[in-house]
């Protein structure tokens, strides 16, 4: 049974079949032509059959030597094309990033720093799962998130956090109810009406913050339906089950028969962070936060330069 080559004695064996002259060998690797002669004796020692036909004119490979050569080289180049690849990884330029996002996080400026990581690290993949705050807080634990943007109230530690996003809170009322004609609301009345919201298995973090809101005001809500995701709560409000409560990012995208009311005490915003584990950082995840952090500072530069630029 042939024992495994050493690895050493690969690259001079290539060396010799690729220039089929031990001298040329020698030289293009820096060592002396005897220790490479002893060298390939040795490997062929160890595999018990001859890898060169040598003459005093000439070296050929045998037929077992072509063979080897052929599918030694093309290891070689797959080796080094795997050792690349890994130290890309290993610098951070490579690899998926594990990214968690909720319902809320998606009409923020997430897709922008995506967009922005991927310019500045083409090589590199986003994986995104689509998660509810609490169950990517569960998935950190777990160790199969590198990164996520939830509701800031969530972000408890061990986990980090950048806030990336604030919204006020507003009503969406059926654009039939009678308060469709206000230009604004209070918890008070919104109270008084039915109210349709996310499931607390899965809206855990938003229904925190709105019970909060209530409770500050010694009120309670009158809950009608619950859903998981937002197209069916608006379906249920458009269909005049109730009202419910969202951010005011999704007031571009409401569909017909739906109006949004400005909540005029909701002192309470709805704030999304971009967050991780410092002690489950990878490089490349870091290089995410990186461009997190620059694309947000540009974005809070951008409204002074303007300011300076109206003043003139």
């Amino acid at each position: 049974m042939t024992r495994p080559l050493l690895p050493a004695r690969i690259p001079y064996f290539l060396a010799v079949g690729e220039t089929l002259s031990f001298r040329k060998a020698a030289e293009q690797l820096g060592i002396a032509q005897p220790a490479l002669s002893r060298a390939i004796r040795d490997l062929e020692r160890q595999l018990g059959f001859a890898l060169f036909e040598r003459s005093t004119r000439r070296v050929t490979l045998t037929p077992a030597g072509e063979v080897l050569y052929r599918e030694s080289a093309d290891a070689m180049q797959r080796l080094a094309r795997a050792t690349m690849h890994a130290e890309r990884v290993a610098q951070g330029l490579s690899g998926t990033v594990s990214v968690g996002y909720s319902t809320f996080a998606a009409t923020g400026p997430m897709s922008d720093i995506i967009i922005e990581f991927r310019k500045h690290h083409p090589q590199a993949q986003v994986g995104l799962r689509l998660l509810a705050s609490s169950e990517q807080a569960a998935a950190f634990e777990e160790g199969t998130l590198d990164l996520g943007f939830i509701m800031s109230n969530v972000a408890a530690p061990p986990l980090q956090a950048m806030p990336i996003s604030r919204e006020r809170l507003v009503a969406l009322i059926p654009a039939s109810h009678p308060w469709a004609e206000k230009p604004t609301i209070t918890l008070e009345t919104l109270s008084t009406s039915p109210l349709v919201i996310g499931t607390a298995r899965r809206w855990r973090g938003f229904r925190a913050l709105v019970n909060g809101l209530i409770a500050e005001r010694g009120l309670s809500l009158s809950i009608a339906e619950e859903a998981d995701d937002v197209p069916v709560l608006l379906q249920l409000v458009r269909s005049g089950f109730g009202c419910t409560i969202l951010d005011a990012s999704f007031i571009p995208t409401l569909p017909p028969g739906i109006v949004s009311l400005e909540i005029a005490d909701a002192t309470a915003t709805l704030d999304i962070s971009l967050v991780w584990r410092e002690d489950h950082l990878s490089p490349l995840a870091a290089r995410f936060i990186d461009v997190a952090k620059a694309f947000m500072a540009s974005r809070q530069e951008t409204p002074r330069r303007r300011t300076r630029q109206s003043r003139k």
